[in-house]
């Protein structure tokens, strides 16, 4: 690698260190820094967010706010333990085996899962889905995800959610969602290496603005004084984010 593109590379990473709000000395960092190259400064920053929004939840009692982002994003209430919740972030998964064209490992914006139930999110700020892969342009880039998941989840129920700023943001990832959320039958129907999904419990979309609203409420209704902290500071970044970009 010439060195111009080494120099510009580590000017991105430092800048994605900088906007972090929390962790920003993890050693995972340097990890995603080599895998994420190809990154442009936008989609840096919608990393960041990713990190500064999953990385502070990760810091707080999953019962303060499981339940009600699962119910932001779904309407429904959520029916699994809130015991043992792990949250990953950038997880390369396998697609199904019997999927025609090999696409390779597809990476995963945010997991959340236990050993009942798996929720895939994808996250957009101001940006939109791919609409095709590079080895197969008929796959949006949410079916892939769903594929990719129900595999993954194997007999463990399957959620997919599509985090946005905006639907004029993301209008094809939207309109894509609302899609798919109402018909199991189209979903299938677009992946016919598979019979039938029985694990698939929902697909939804929801905003960030809903994030930054259950930061406020995990402030209020905490007693423990660092998870305030982290949540007000979440909160308050999130809100001057959003302010700022609209």
């Amino acid at each position: 690698m010439e060195d111009g593109t080494q120099t510009e590379l580590k000017q991105i990473h430092e800048h994605f260190r900088d906007s972090l709000l929390i962790d920003k000395f993890d050693p995972q960092l340097e990890f995603w820094q080599k895998r994420r190259l190809e990154k442009t400064q936008s989609e840096t920053s919608e990393d960041s967010i990713v990190w500064n929004v999953f990385r502070s939840f990760n810091q707080i009692d999953r019962k303060l706010w499981i339940e009600q982002l699962f119910y932001k994003a779904f309407q429904k209430e959520f029916s699994h333990s809130t015991e043992q919740i792990e949250i990953k972030l950038w997880k390369k998964i396998r697609q199904p085996q019997s999927l025609a064209v090999s696409e390779g490992k597809t990476d995963i914006d945010i997991i959340i899962e236990s050993d009942t139930f798996v929720w895939f999110i994808e996250a957009k700020y101001k940006s939109d889905i791919s609409l095709g892969h590079n080895d197969n342009a008929k796959r949006d880039e949410l079916i892939r995800m769903i594929d990719g998941g129900t595999n993954y989840a194997k007999k463990r129920d399957f959620y997919f959610s599509l985090l946005i700023l905006d639907k004029y943001n993301s209008p094809m990832g939207f309109r894509m969602v609302n899609e798919y959320k109402d018909s199991t039958e189209k979903v299938i129907g677009l992946l016919p290496h598979r019979q039938e999904l029985p694990m698939l419990k929902g697909v939804s979309v929801f905003y960030w603005k809903d994030i930054q609203t259950l930061f406020k409420t995990v402030y209020l209704y905490s007693k423990n004084k660092y998870e305030r902290y982290i949540a007000d500071q979440a909160s308050y970044w999130l809100y001057d984010k959003i302010r700022e970009d609209n």
